[in-house]
């Protein structure tokens, strides 16, 4: 028997030593709280905080926080949560003095909140209770709270939304960099194989040339001064560029059929 009551023992003190304990805090008005902080070691460590929201019968929003801080200036920060608008829309890593601070930009006041700090990791947060005081300091590391967000580098955001190398990807994946990839399938319809049926209407080159004089660039074509702005769709590109191919084709063989006329009619003029 007191060998089993030892060996429970050793069971079960590892896990009380773990053991979490959420301490109760509030926000009194909207902007950059801290929640949690690192006083020993230049602030150095990692580990993770979770905030949610208390005292509702509504499902409790929640925000979890993953950190770290080296000995020099360097600092990460990742962010998950189910919050779609309320509460909190950003979280930063600052650094003041000797000490790391874990912050939440808050849209609003909030009554009753918890807060966790998770004890895996090294030299792990220490959570604020109580009314959370302001944020400030050097700022080391931010991002934008999605369903995930990883700094700059990739962010979900919860209009289903990707962005890579962008916190406000504004389509379903925003990419601010280049994209290497072996193939890229584009669907664009219609395909303009319309040009070559018949009643097409064939613009003529004294058309183009007017509209290239007048505008600066091919008729359907975007300007510059647009393409930078808003860049090209590239199905639809593809398809209109074939389209002038297309247009442009059909010209030449029709000079080629006039040239072969008259090469005709200069022969025979020759022989008379």
């Amino acid at each position: 028997m007191k060998s089993l009551l030892i060996s429970l023992l050793a069971f079960c003190l590892p896990v009380l030593g773990f053991a979490q304990t959420p301490v109760s805090a509030a926000v009194n008005s909207a902007g950059w709280k801290r929640v949690a902080f690192v006083n020993s070691a230049s602030g150095r460590g990692f580990g993770k905080v979770s905030v949610y929201s208390t005292g509702s019968s509504s499902t409790p929003y929640h925000l979890d926080i993953e950190w770290f801080k080296d000995w020099s200036v360097t600092g990460g920060i990742s962010i998950s949560s189910n919050s779609t608008s309320g509460y909190w829309n950003e979280a930063r890593l600052t650094y003041d003095g000797d000490s790391t601070f874990i912050e939440v930009n808050f849209t609003r006041d909030v009554g009753s909140m918890a807060i966790i700090s998770d004890t895996y990791g090294w030299n792990s947060a220490q959570p604020f209770s109580g009314i959370l005081p302001n944020g400030g300091g050097t700022v080391r590391a931010l991002t934008k709270v999605g369903k995930l967000a990883i700094g700059e580098n990739l962010m979900v955001a919860f209009n289903g939304n990707v962005g890579i190398g962008t916190l406000n990807p504004s389509s379903k994946l925003s990419v601010n960099g280049t994209v290497r990839a072996k193939e890229v399938r584009v669907e664009a319809s219609p395909w303009p194989d319309y040009v070559f049926q018949d009643g097409y209407d064939l613009p003529s080159l004294t058309d183009v040339k007017n509209h290239i004089e007048r505008y600066g660039h091919l008729p359907e074509v975007p300007s510059a001064s647009t393409v930078e702005k808003e860049g090209i769709d590239l199905g639809k590109m593809n398809a209109l560029l074939l389209k002038k191919i297309e247009e442009l084709t059909l010209h030449l063989i029709e000079k080629e059929e006039r040239i072969n006329s008259l090469d005709e009619r200069i022969k025979l003029l020759e022989k008379n």
